[in-house]
């Protein structure tokens, strides 16, 4: 089964980190995405440049900082970057300006296993495409299209 929800935090200079995190119990069970589609700046905010940068966890011992949004009043308002994050734990950081910016996507949930512990029918569905692949092409005026 697959679920979606809105995801939306505010980065400002009295907070300036937000972070999505999967919890452990989900993390075997559950393939989740994070996708950012808008970054904005806020009507209150000053003249100043505001830089968003995203934390990912690469593995044990090294992290990716990267801005992904750069933004100032009077020029940059908004960016629709269409960022996915597929980790477990994504970290926001408003390392430059006051905002507020505010980030807003959708967090994606695509349970790996049913209730009952089984995994998923994606095999089966994939078959039934395969079949309908190998299918006689649709007939037109009674005939199929296909000569042999």
């Amino acid at each position: 089964m697959e679920t979606e929800s809105f995801y939306g935090v505010e980065l400002s200079e009295k907070d300036p980190l937000a972070q999505f995190e999967v919890a452990e119990t989900d993390k075997g069970l559950q393939d989740q995405k994070l996708i950012i589609k808008q970054i904005s700046l806020g009507a209150e905010a000053n003249d100043e440049f505001n830089v968003v940068q995203a934390e990912v966890k690469i593995n044990e011992k090294e992290t990716l900082k990267i801005p992904i949004a750069v933004l100032k009043a009077g020029e940059t308002r908004v960016l629709k970057p269409n960022l996915e994050f597929p980790s477990d734990s994504v970290t926001f950081k408003l390392t430059s300006g006051k905002g507020p910016v505010y980030i807003c996507g959708q967090h994606l949930v695509h349970d790996i296993v049913d209730e009952w512990g089984n995994a998923e029918e994606e095999d089966l569905d994939d078959e039934e495409e395969d079949d309908e692949d190998d299918a006689p092409p649709p007939q037109q005026n009674g005939k199929n299209s296909k000569k042999k």
